[in-house]
This record gives C-alpha cells, structure tokens and sequence, in this order.
C-alpha cells in the first residue's frame, strides 16, 4: 500500500470552500464529502485524508499559517 502525501495549496485568507478543494482527492477530484482528521500540533503539521467514493487515504502538509487556518476553519 502506498500512501499519498501532498502540500496544502491555499492561501490563509482563502474562503473555506478553497480550503476545503485544496484537500480534494487525488483519483476522483471531490472534496465535498471528505473524511479528514487534521495533525495540526508538532514539528509538521497534516490533515490525514480519506475519501468514501475511491477509498484512497493521502495526508496534506501544511505550512504554520496554513494550519493555524485550517483550525479556524475546523473549529467553526
């Protein structure tokens, strides 16, 4: 099994529907109906993802800004 890994394309004053696209899945492209579980603590910061329709798993790294973003956008 090999496991994808990304890097987080968006900007942090990006809407979270851009957010959330950056994060699509790497076979179908959908983002509307994602698993994901966001790493945001420590050294390197992540979002494990996990998409229902092709049952792939990829994990997204983000920058500092990026995560400190992602979890805005997560606790709302």
């Amino acid at each position: 099994m090999t496991l994808l890994a990304d890097t987080a394309r968006f900007r942090t004053d990006d809407p979270d529907d851009l957010v959330r696209a950056s994060l699509a899945c790497p076979i179908c492209l959908r983002s509307d109906d994602l698993e994901w579980h966001g790493a945001l603590d420590g050294y390197d910061p992540s979002v494990e993802c996990r998409c229902p329709r092709c049952e792939e798993s990829w994990r997204v790294y983000l920058d500092p800004q990026q995560a400190l973003r992602f979890a805005f956008m997560d606790a709302s």
